[in-house]
């Protein structure tokens, strides 16, 4: 039987080539993904290697302790003295023991005017020790920084900015812009590998100058040779302050990476999904070639079943004949998939990011795209092949087994059971009131979909019907055969739409998603009443900031928003700050009762009311500074801010200097905002350049291109579905002409001209792919609606339809329905009519 699969497979490989295709897209998908994650890890790995192999040992602030977590390439907080780093170089076994300090900044380009480079990492910016061991680094040209305004920086961001030894450098700090005199460039371990950041170096005091805070954010040790590296780390825990610990070099490279693993493990999932989107689009493909393959070879069965061959091994020869396809295709799809990851990592490295490591396809994506490939393939494979085992040799001789000739009583049956069990889910998730109402709606609209694709049939036989006497008024005979083509074989026709309907549908539902998110952001920003909108790029804005815009002349006032870290019943959780009587001028907060009631206690957001709090109860926090016990005064009804929110001196008191995540300007009446704009812009440029001031509206339009962005990413990869539907188009029709050669012949012998059957087939082609468009937009738009409704608890409070992406998806599908047939309708066109007439059928 295998070696019968062998033959078939290479006597007519023509039939299978479009499956093929359709399967080795899917993945590739995640071939692809896997090669640029895997990528990417081993350029961390590699980072965190040479930032931690020289330091044996390292002490720093525990994350399980802190109340704001672990967060990594970010300052954190001064918290050790001189003496505890003395106290560390007084243990057994330490041979060297630096502070080390992290300044929260950013080196701007030499050229003020210079725009950014693309794929720019962010500033690191140390204290120099002048050990290469524990600096990581090597001097190239030049020397260390000596004095307190010298700086030194690695040798590809010198080049990047646009600087040379001896110029002034101007690093942008949290209290403003500081000179430094670059004395030297330095080499990252091997080959300067920083996965695209600057890094730099200046003294101890220059450090500390510019974090504001005398201490050490960590210490930096070096054991002596021989010594037990984790023993020697348990002791100098013991004179640590309490909430502190000391991990080894590896260890803490391996926390690192575990943490960007997750991260990695998540795109790969992503991935996945779109892939498995693709594949099951690809699987109607496989269904029909299958299907059609069986019909044509109806004939060979028998023959074989008349030799003595079983049903079991006629069953088998086709699931063979699945399996070879699907090896081949999985395998040309894994070298699709690398060198796709290859070019793309190429191309990003040429546009100067050069963030990845060895370019390799880790085991597990090759095992992913054999199983989702063979799983597919041969899942496909297996109705049809039951279906040719079960034709008795006498039907099979006669050639009277044609699968489309099943009535569609049992299909029916069971999409009706679906869509109505898909919609009482969708309204249970929508009118139930229950928790996680986007579940039952999730549930709901897989049951819709199988159940469309099922009904498709019975749907597009009297579509057929009714489109005869319109095709035949508009096209002649040449419209009323595509129309009856479609209507002999509706299950194979339904099948082909269906694949197009999912894609479309796909595509239709993340419109009416992300449009619908543009809406509710768009009316976010329109709730706010300031005139500007002031945000870091470096992370918090400095008081500094604040100050200076509040000082300048036109400007009413500034009301600052912070955000810290509180621990309530062990957890960690986020707490907005914030003056409430400034507040409420400047944004319209969902809040009950009104947001000033909030002086001097607490408002709780979801999260918190879901744990049983109510208004009135008393909550106790912990934050850096200081416990306060609050009382609950009210609700704040929004998601996605913080969890609890507090006045200024009550935030004061839980975690001390409160970090300013963003602020709003209010302006005097009757100020000019563009000249106010450029003013504020200017000072800001000039002594904070890496504060952001925009107008609501210019912030609303910039969240509106992100939400387009995400829209245009998420729609690329379901393109690949698209294309996969517009190939089962394809495949469907040119089985259908090798099935239908003797018609052909015959149209041809009565005077059909070739113009007029390659029209019939383009009409059958555009008819399949409308109907596949129309349906799939009208389950798109709903069950995105759908979507939005049950996430009312998130926020979202309105539908917005994509009107104009839908008449684009209309249009394109004509199109595409036009392109699709080309190829079989030449071949139909260019057959000769002497031996058509002559074929088998």
């Amino acid at each position: 039987m295998f070696r019968l699969a062998v033959k078939s497979v290479r006597q007519k490989p023509g039939r299978l080539i479009l499956t093929a295709i359709a399967v080795a897209l899917g993945v590739s998908l995640v071939a692809a993904t896997f090669t640029f994650t895997g990528s990417l890890r081993n350029g961390f790995t590699k980072l965190f290697t040479d930032i931690y192999a020289g330091q044996d040992i390292i002490v720093e602030q525990d994350p399980n302790a802190s109340v704001g977590g672990d967060q990594p390439f970010q300052e954190g907080d001064a918290i050790f003295t001189a003496d505890d780093v003395a106290a560390v170089q007084a243990v057994d076994g330490v041979e060297r023991a630096v502070g080390s300090v992290q300044v929260q900044a950013t080196i701007m380009p030499k050229d003020p005017d210079a725009a950014p480079t693309f794929g720019g990492g962010p500033t690191q910016l140390f204290n120099w020790s002048g050990d290469p061991q524990l600096d990581r680094s090597t001097i190239v040209d030049g020397h260390g920084p000596e004095a307190d305004d010298q700086i030194v920086m690695d040798i590809d961001s010198l080049t990047r900015l646009g600087y040379a030894i001896g110029d002034a450098v101007r690093v942008a700090a949290s209290d403003g812009v500081h000179e430094f005199t670059l004395v030297g460039t330095v080499r990252f371990g091997d080959d300067n590998n920083l996965q695209g950041a600057t890094l730099a170096y200046i003294t101890d005091a220059a450090a500390h100058t510019l974090t504001g805070e005398p201490g050490f954010q960590g210490i930096s040790i070096v054991t002596k040779d021989g010594a037990d590296n984790e023993e020697v780390a348990a002791a100098i825990t013991k004179v640590l302050p309490e909430g502190t610990h000391a991990v080894t070099g590896r260890q803490k490279a391996d926390d690192l990476m575990s943490q960007f693993d997750t991260i990695f493990n998540y795109i790969n999932i992503f991935a996945i999904v779109f892939a498995l989107v693709a594949l099951f689009v690809g699987a109607y493909i496989i269904v029909n070639t299958f299907r059609i393959i069986v019909t044509q070879r109806t004939r060979e069965f028998g023959l074989l079943r008349a030799i003595g061959a079983t049903g079991s091994q006629v069953r088998t020869t086709i699931l063979l004949e699945a399996v070879i396809v699907g090896i081949v295709a999985t395998t040309v799809g894994i070298g699709i998939g690398y060198l796709f990851a290859l070019g793309a990592t190429a191309l990003v490295k040429l546009l100067g990011a050069d963030i990845f490591g060895a370019v390799g396809l880790p085991v597990a994506g090759v095992l992913w795209s054999y199983v989702l490939g063979m799983l597919v393939t041969i899942g496909a494979a297996i109705a049809p092949a039951i279906h040719a085992s079960r034709i008795s040799p006498m039907e099979a001789l006669r050639e009277a087994a044609t699968d489309s000739r099943k009535p569609l009583g049992r299909r029916n049956i069971v999409g009706g059971a679906m869509l109505l069990l898909g919609a009482v889910a969708v309204a249970t998730g929508l009118y139930a009131s229950l928790d996680r109402p986007y579940i039952y709606v999730g549930v709901g609209a897989v049951l819709l979909i199988l159940g469309a694709t099922l009904l498709a049939a019975q749907v597009l036989v009297p579509l057929a019907f009714g489109l005869r006497g319109v095709l035949t008024a508009w096209m002649g005979v040449d419209g009323k055969l595509a129309a009856n083509n479609i209507h002999r074989e509706p299950r194979r026709s339904s099948n082909t739409a269906a694949a197009l309907m999912i894609g479309v549908m796909l595509l239709a539902l993340t419109a009416t998603f992300t449009e619908s998110l543009k809406s509710l952001v768009t009316s976010e920003f329109s709730q706010i009443k300031a005139e500007f909108f002031m945000v870091d790029a470096q992370g918090f804005v400095s008081p500094d900031a604040v100050k200076l815009v509040e000082d300048t002349p036109g400007v009413d006032f500034v009301a600052p928003l912070g955000l810290g870290y509180v621990k309530y019943e062990g957890e960690t959780y986020s707490v907005g700050i914030t003056d409430p009587d400034l507040a409420v001028q400047v944004f319209d907060y969902d809040t009950t009762p009104e947001f000033t009631a909030v002086k001097g206690g607490v408002f709780i957001d979801s999260t918190i009311q879901a744990l049983g709090v109510k208004v009135g109860d008393h909550v106790e926090l912990t934050g850096e500074a200081g416990t306060q016990d609050l009382e609950v005064k009210g609700l704040y009804n929004a998601d996605g801010d913080a969890n609890f929110f507090v006045d200024w001196d009550t935030g004061e008191s839980l975690v001390g200097d409160v970090d300013i995540a963003q602020a709003q300007v209010k302006l005097d009446d009757g100020t000019d905002v563009d000249e106010m704009q450029t003013t504020l812009t200017d000072a800001l440029s000039e002594n904070f350049p890496t504060v952001i001031l925009q107008r609501p509206d210019q912030l609303a339009q910039l969240a509106s291109t992100a939400i387009d962005f995400i829209l245009a990413t998420i729609s690329a990869l379901l393109m690949v579905a698209l294309l996969i539907a517009l190939l089962g188009v394809a495949n469907t029709l040119l089985l259908s002409v090798t099935e239908r050669t003797r018609e052909i012949g015959l149209l041809r012998a009565v005077g059909v001209k070739r113009s007029s059957v390659w029209r019939m087939v383009t009409i059958e082609s555009m008819v399949m792919a409308i109907f596949g468009t129309i349906l799939g937009m009208i389950l798109g738009v709903g069950l995105g609606s759908a979507l939005v409704l049950s996430l009312k608890d998130q926020g979202f409070d309105r539908v917005a339809i994509p009107w104009v992406w839908l008449a684009v998806y209309t249009v394109l599908a004509a199109i595409a329905g036009v392109l699709a047939a080309i190829w079989p309708a030449w071949r139909a066109s260019r057959l000769d009519i002497l031996q058509a007439i002559a074929a088998d059928g």
